[in-house]
């Protein structure tokens, strides 16, 4: 019974892969599709999931910037990640001189654009 359920997980799966690379497919359900997956992972939480399949970073189309872009500062610190550390262009602290746009709220933008 055990490898029948497997080969229907795998069946499934690939259903759901071709769904997901088909031109036809509209972006919403890519969306619904990419959420249930994530969600399927037992006991871990949707940015968790995110940032360890490396879901969340990616270079910013206008500027070429890496960054997760995806998930919170504050979960990504949980996950031994702090931007300001290991990216260069992200400040520890920003004010309205090093953000004149966004100013100290600078760092949490990236989730809420």
């Amino acid at each position: 019974m055990a490898k029948q359920i497997d080969a229907v997980d795998k069946a499934n799966a690939k259903v759901l892969a071709d769904l997901i690379t088909d031109l036809g497919t509209t972006d919403q359900l890519r969306v619904k599709i990419l959420s249930k997956l994530l969600e399927a992972r037992e006991g871990q939480s949707f940015f968790q999931t995110m940032y360890e399949e490396g879901l969340s970073f990616g270079f910013c189309p206008c500027c070429g910037h890496g960054n997760h872009w995806g998930v919170p500062e504050d979960e990504l610190n949980i996950r031994g990640w702090v931007t300001q550390e290991k990216d260069p262009e992200v400040l520890a602290n920003t004010d309205s001189e090093s953000c004149p746009t966004y100013q100290e709220s600078c760092k949490k933008k990236k989730v809420v654009m």
